[in-house]
C-alpha cells in the first residue's frame, strides 16, 4: 500500500514540474523564448489570415454595382410567366 502513496506522489511531482519547472524555468516544457517565439508565429499567421480575408472582401465590393443589381430574379412585368413549353393560348 505504501508504495502506491509514494507512486502518487511522485506523478503528483512530475506533474508539478511539468507544469512549472523552478530548475530550468519551463511553463508546460517551453521556456519563455520558446512562448515568445509560438506566440510570434501564431500572431503572424492571424494577421495574414485577416488580411487576405479584407483583401478578398475589398476585391468582391470592387465588382458589385451600387446602383444595379447582378442577379435580378423577378420576371418584368406582373403576370408573366415563364414555364417550359407554355405558348399562351394559342397552344390549345
Amino acid at each position: 500500500m505504501s508504495g502506491s502513496k509514494e507512486d502518487s506522489r511522485r506523478a503528483s511531482s512530475d506533474w508539478r514540474d511539468f507544469f512549472w519547472n523552478p530548475r530550468t524555468h519551463e511553463l508546460l516544457g517551453r521556456t519563455a523564448t520558446s512562448w515568445g517565439l509560438v506566440l510570434l508565429f501564431y500572431l503572424v499567421f492571424y494577421l495574414f489570415l485577416a488580411g487576405l480575408f479584407a483583401l478578398t472582401m475589398y476585391i468582391l465590393l470592387l465588382t458589385l454595382d451600387d446602383y444595379k443589381p447582378t442577379w435580378q430574379d423577378r420576371l418584368g412585368t406582373p403576370g408573366e410567366r415563364d414555364e417550359p413549353g407554355y405558348h399562351g393560348d394559342a397552344a390549345r
